[in-house]
């Protein structure tokens, strides 16, 4: 049975002949767009019918039916709050979503509640479907935050308030967290300027208060509690220093020094220029520090001086001490990519003359008072135990800070997946901000300290070690892995999902993820060399289990097991391989692949692989349905809002890398699609993706990638049709590939497809994984046949059973 929801269900079965679908493909090119080989586009105008030699071969083998069955998921992103499997799935955290909050977080800006409240109702559209409108632009920007994002960097700003000097920004992917970084650096500067303006007034009144010299101050005097207001709330934007209470505890809690934005080099440019168009440059001075920078965007000798610390030198009974005090000027934004924060540090070193010592030593003065960390899980994360020379840099800067007995930088962590597969990887994230008091047991952080995080995480290791034996985990144990993690999180997180609502609305107008998956019976005629793949499989199986001294079911579920399945799973969608002939000379691993790609210098066409497509492809159910998938976009003129064209895009995910280059040879007998693999250079697939997201008639439409680069970091919203090929090992793989196009900036009705073929054993154990059914039974286990199909004998026993035992 499905693990969908009843509710979502809606289950229609088809019949279908490969010949007749296929065959249409190559002769009706007066009717509908076919797949052909063209210099250009996929969509350009152009029309030259594929000959139907291409597909003779094809033709001459399809010589039975099959049926697909299809499901729409209304909600395929959702999760179950009793999930039976643990993974590293993030909820939200401090959405300050309740209206005591919101109501708090609008009079701090000076945001009149009442007046908010009509302006939203006018803004356009009724109810959850009404756009969303920037609705404050804080001092120093130039345009405004969301209502989320307004409360967003008010919640990460106050963590200071809780002894946390910084926080983790973890909004999922498209949801705004580079202006909120932004709006963080000018809520920041605000704040200092209004508190050193206030205490300049101060000290003018107290002159002219004693010797009746300067003028009076506007502020309100030192100590006025009775005063609700200032002449300068509305040119701060916020309440002012001198009367607001949480305004002083907030200012005084923050440190001097200017602000660092360290960013993936790649994307270092093109932060320095959107920072520009951001932030108000007659307010921040915006400098990059990077390979290719603009030399207008540069450090002056002028600007390190006048952010360079003060470092003083003394001798102490253990050896030099060195203090440290921060320059006042926070209006500087240093864009940096990681690899050039060496350099940096080095233009700002000084010479110190310690007492009594032969000799001069180096430090650098450069005391940040914020650090933002963009993509932090790509380069500030512990790998193998060894601390990331980023990280290595910030616990210098905290240990300068703490022993100068002045304030520590507020270090923010950004990332739309901070844990990747593991909680380790916010380690270093939380020892950075972690203080000393936190290790009190009365203390209300005493839950989210490093010695936490690492019994969490063992926790994690242990329990999906169990999952990954085929073993079933207590519900019990992971709600209390749940529960940990929260106290780490709750304290230290500011997490929004792209499905999550505030005050009562969508934070997009996307909607949930709406999957089509399809289900595909196998062609009579190709079962019995897909069982042989099958049979052949299984020996292999057991004999690695029994070299292990394990069950058949545990090993399945290992890494191992995911290696000893890579074949039959991929005949899931070139089922030619099963034929010894001419797939036996291949494993298809990703050392092959990579091995073939090199040595053809990345052209798939001369690879081993491409001159066995044709047979490879031969009877293939899901290839029919990814062709008349591309021959649905193709046909598809309707107008994309905002953009010239009509031409749309459509990316192919696939669960192995091999699949994605056997697919893009396919797909080059006829079109030309691009593709991205591991092997590639980041400049290469920077290129890659440039050509594809370029609109209009003339660039590629079709885009094959491997699952394994779908995680994170590609913003690939221009595509409308997103089909995942087969199910990954785990469904939270799935999700993220539609994540890449159903995400904020998408102005087009997403069309997502997931293909399975439950026929075959190796995609039963993936789709079982995904419901964490407990491994019992072994009959039906290594079965090709149709009858585990969706629509087609008992849905409730589908996936067949997995043997707990090792079985001959």
């Amino acid at each position: 049975m499905s693990s969908l929801p009843a509710t979502t269900r809606n289950t229609k079965t088809t019949r279908f002949s490969l010949l007749s679908k296929i065959s249409s493909t190559a002769t009706t090119a007066a009717k509908t767009p076919t797949l052909r080989r063209e210099s250009a586009s996929l969509s350009s105008p152009a029309v030259n019918p594929t000959s139907a030699s291409t597909y003779v071969n094809l033709i001459d083998m399809l010589k039975s039916e099959y049926y697909t069955s299809q499901i729409a998921d209304a909600d395929y992103g959702a999760v179950e709050e009793t999930n039976p499997v643990l993974d590293t799935y993030l909820g939200s955290y401090n959405t300050g979503n309740t209206e005591a909050e919101w109501r708090a977080c609008l009079e701090f800006f000076n945001v009149n509640v009442a007046e908010y409240m009509k302006r939203e109702a006018i803004a356009g559209g009724d109810g959850q479907q009404r756009k969303r409108v920037p609705m404050k632009k804080l001092p120093g920007t130039t345009v405004g935050l969301f209502d989320y994002q307004l409360m967003g960097v008010c919640n990460l700003l106050r963590f200071v308030l809780a002894d946390v000097s910084g926080g983790l920004l973890c909004d999922e992917q498209g949801l705004g967290k580079t202006q909120e970084m932004y709006g963080l650096i000018a809520f920041a500067a605000a704040l200092r300027r209004c508190k050193a303006e206030v205490k300049a007034a101060w000290r003018k009144a107290a002159k002219w208060n004693d010797k009746k010299k300067g003028s009076p101050s506007q502020h309100n005097r030192p100590g006025a509690v009775a005063a609700r207001s200032c002449p300068f709330d509305e040119r701060y934007g916020f309440k002012c220093y001198c009367w607001h209470q949480p305004t002083r505890e907030l200012a005084d809690r923050l440190p001097d020094g200017p602000n660092v934005l360290v960013v993936p080099a790649r994307s270092c440019a093109s932060m320095v220029r959107d920072a520009k168009t951001k932030l108000d440059v007659k307010q921040f001075k915006i400098r990059g520090f990077h390979e290719g920078g603009d030399k207008e965007d540069k450090l002056t000798s002028a600007d390190v001086s006048a952010l360079r610390a003060t470092i003083t030198a003394t001798q102490g009974e253990a050896g030099p001490v060195y203090q440290y005090q921060a320059a006042p000027d926070s209006e500087y934004l240093i864009v940096v990519s990681p690899e050039y924060i060496p350099r940096l540090n080095g233009l700002f070193g000084v010479e110190l003359k310690v007492p009594n010592a032969a000799g001069k030593v180096k430090k650098s003065a450069l005391v940040p008072g914020m650090i933002l960390m963009d993509e932090f899980h790509e380069y500030a994360i512990s790998k193998n135990g060894d601390e990331s020379r980023v990280a290595a840099w910030l616990q210098h800067l905290k240990k300068c800070c703490l022993d100068s007995q002045q304030p520590t930088p507020l270090i923010y962590f950004v990332s739309g997946t901070p844990l990747g597969d593991t909680p380790a990887n916010i380690r270093s994230a939380i020892s950075l901000l972690e203080k000393d008091a936190w290790q009190n047991e009365a203390h209300p952080l005493n839950g989210a300290t490093v010695e936490s995080l690492d019994e969490l995480t063992q926790t994690f290791d242990r329990l999906t070690g169990v999952q990954a034996s085929g073993e079933m985990v207590p519900e019990s144990e992971i709600v209390d892995y749940r529960r940990r993690l929260d106290r780490v999180l709750e304290h230290t997180m500011v997490r929004r999902l792209g499905t999550d609502q505030f005050q009562g609305r969508n934070l997009t107008d996307l909607g949930p993820l709406k999957v089509n998956i399809m289900d595909h019976q196998l062609p009579f005629s190709l079962i019995d060399s897909l069982q042989a793949l099958a049979d052949q499989t299984r020996e292999q199986v057991v004999v690695a289990a029994t070299s292990r001294g394990i069950s058949v079911a545990r090993l399945l579920r290992s890494k191992d097991g995911e290696a000893l399945l890579l074949k039959l799973r991929l005949a899931s969608i070139f089922p030619g391989i099963a034929d010894p002939s001419s797939g036996a000379a291949f494993t298809f691993t990703t050392t092959e692949i990579h091995a073939h790609l090199a040595a053809a210098k990345g052209d798939v066409t001369k690879t081993p692989y491409f001159a066995h497509i044709p047979a490879w492809s031969a009877s293939s159910p899901k290839l029919a349905t990814l062709t008349q998938a591309i021959r649905t976009m193709l046909a598809d003129k309707s107008p994309i809002p905002g953009s010239p064209t009509t031409s749309k895009k459509y990316c192919i995910f696939t669960p192995l890398e091999s699949e994605a280059v056997l697919i893009q040879a396919y797909l080059l007998l006829s079109l030309k699609p691009v593709l991205l693999t591991s092997n590639m250079l980041q400049s290469a697939r920077q290129r890659v993706l440039d050509q594809f997201l370029t609109e209009g008639n003339a660039p590629p439409n079709v885009l094959v990638a491997p699952m394994a680069l779908a995680g994170t970091g590609l913003n690939l919203q221009r595509a409308k049709y997103s089909t995942v090929t087969g199910p990954a090992w785990t469904k939270r793989e799935n999700q993220q590939a539609y994540y890449r196009i159903h995400r904020v900036g998408q102005r087009q009705a997403t069309q997502l497809q997931l293909l399975t073929a439950r026929w075959n054993p190796a995609e039963r154990v993936v789709l079982a994984g995904y419901e964490g059914k407990e491994v019992k039974g072994k009959e039906g286990m290594w079965e090709v046949g149709n009858w585990f199909c969706e629509g087609e004998g008992d849905e409730g026993d589908w996936w067949g059973g997995i043997s707990g035992e090792v079985s001959e």
